[in-house]
């Protein structure tokens, strides 16, 4: 009987697959290694974020209970700030895979009635036991007749993520949330007295894994809250840029079409 030859198989279909099959092949496979990472980093920031009043509002209610100056019905209060702020919390880890297609442009939000001023305060009042700790003052200047239709939870996280680094990048110093209409765009501003961003640092800040700070200065983080914010923003219609300089603060601005139909 005849043996084969590496001719005759490579008629017979069994060849090896063409060296560029195979490179197409590692780079599909390293693909999805770095679409997993990503997932996982934005996954940890936006289960992390939120946890951040939570801990605030158990500190407030420990001491409030050790220092003995405790009432039941400010304890009653208390715990039901918990609960809604987990509730809040288990909303937004139910919601966290949509956020995470992000990473493939495939976000897809649901646009519902918001005012605008009335979702300001509730985030403000759940970062101000944080503030508070940090040294920080909010100040919240929003006109009560700005109405939209956004998607609520991921407004309330573009918020949240810029209030809570204004806290942690503010030293200590007063922070100040505002918007105003400007046609049929609602501008929010949130602005910080810390100690700023270079020129430099400003055209990367909002891309994935990138920070602007010295890690050994400040907590550690996975440099994906800007970038996330950008991508709401934009899955929303709208916009995010950063206007500061060294030593003199930073505002941040958020712009949002009023409307769905002006939406991307």
């Amino acid at each position: 009987m005849q043996e084969s030859t590496p001719s005759s198989e490579m008629k017979a279909g069994h060849a090896d697959p063409a060296p560029g099959h195979l490179l197409e092949e590692i780079a599909r496979l390293r693909e999805a290694v770095a679409a997993r990472d990503a997932f996982i980093a934005v996954a940890a920031h936006e289960l992390r974020n939120p946890m951040t009043p939570i801990r605030g509002q158990i500190d407030v209610l420990l001491r409030s209970m050790r220092s003995g100056a405790y009432a039941p019905e400010r304890v009653q209060h208390g715990l039901e700030r918990l609960e809604w702020l987990i509730e809040r919390y288990m909303r937004r880890a139910t919601t966290l895979l949509d956020v995470s297609r992000a990473t493939t442009g495939k976000l897809r939000l649901v646009p519902q009635p918001v005012h605008l001023a009335s979702l300001i305060r509730e985030v403000v009042s759940s970062l101000t036991p944080l503030a508070s700790f940090a040294g920080s003052v909010f100040t919240v200047e929003v006109p009560d007749c700005i109405e939209g239709s956004w998607d609520r939870l991921a407004l309330e996280q573009i918020l949240e993520n810029l209030t809570s680094n204004a806290i942690k990048y503010g030293e200590g110093k007063p922070i100040l949330v505002s918007a105003e209409l400007q046609g049929g765009t609602a501008v929010v501003h949130v602005r910080d007295l810390g100690p700023g961003i270079s020129e430099a640092d400003q055209a990367r800040i909002f891309e994935r894994f990138e920070r602007a700070v010295d890690l050994s200065k400040q907590g550690m983080g996975f440099g994906v809250g800007l970038w996330i914010v950008r991508q709401l923003a934009q899955a929303m219609g709208g916009e995010i840029g950063v206007d500061c300089s060294l030593g003199q603060g930073s505002t941040f601005t958020v712009s949002l079409p009023l409307e769905p139909g002006n939406q991307g």
